[in-house]
């Protein structure tokens, strides 16, 4: 018997097959009830391997729902044993499909990570502050290695002192005048030292311009003292809210 295996959940009471294939090369088309379908496609295996080309078919396929309908997007490699199993998942949380789908109509989620740039940054203490300036001299006539290690290593601290001064400020800054602009948002774990935000933001789509130029003002007010990495318009994956029922 064939698994299905799972892309998303949308509004649609009309059994559909879609123009594009999905993982393994396979036929895209909805498992219906009532007002909402599940999409999904037939696949032998009970796993598949997150490969590159099946991650890109899973986010393709996605992309394009996306462009017609609200999307309640499932994870990479989420598969159901038949299509009865399917509808039985439908059918035991249709309440909470159909409402996340009305909720998140008409919004996006664009993701937004900022990082500071230790050039720039090592550049603005030495113009303000000779601390760093003389420690770096003193590194250079150090008379041993011992002595140029502790010296490195205090420097080291007063450019961690001003790295997390500047995560507090900008991205303080950043995330409130984005806030204005959003229904919601999420903060998510960082990416290394120098990334002083990591947000998931769920705006609606007809704000999406004006999104987008407060990224720009942010970016050219800071002149280079951080970067932006914009990310979207992506399926709402970090505002979805449903407890799924389980099936079995």
């Amino acid at each position: 018997m064939l698994g299905k295996y799972l892309y998303g959940i949308i509004e649609e009471p009309q059994p559909t097959r879609f123009s594009f294939s999905g993982v393994g090369e396979a036929e895209v088309y909805t498992v219906n009830c009532q007002k909402v379908a599940a999409v999904v496609s037939d696949i032998e295996l009970q796993e598949v391997d997150p490969t590159r080309k099946n991650v890109r078919a899973h986010t393709t396929i996605q992309d394009e729902l996306f462009k017609e309908y609200t999307l309640l997007p499932m994870s990479f490699g989420v598969i159901a044993t038949s299509e009865d199993e399917v509808q039985r998942l439908l059918e035991k949380n249709y309440d909470g499909f159909l409402r996340e789908l009305k909720r998140l109509a008409g919004k996006i989620e664009i993701g937004l990570k900022v990082f500071w740039d230790r050039e720039v940054m090592i550049s603005e203490i030495e113009r303000k502050s000779q601390k760093l300036t003389e420690l770096k001299a003193k590194v250079n006539t150090a008379s041993s290695p011992v002595e140029a290690q502790s010296l490195l290593v205090e420097a080291g601290k007063l450019v961690e002192r001003v790295a997390i001064e500047w995560k507090n400020k900008y991205a303080r800054e950043i995330y409130a005048t984005l806030k204005e602009l959003s229904v919601n948002t999420q903060f998510n774990d960082p990416l290394g030292v120098k990334n002083i935000l990591n947000g998931s933001f769920l705006i609606d789509k007809s704000r999406e311009r004006e999104f987008q130029n407060n990224v720009y003002k942010l970016d050219s007010k800071y002149q280079g003292k951080v970067n932006f990495k914009y990310v979207g318009p992506l399926p709402p994956y970090s505002f979805v809210n449903v407890k799924l029922e389980p099936v079995k």
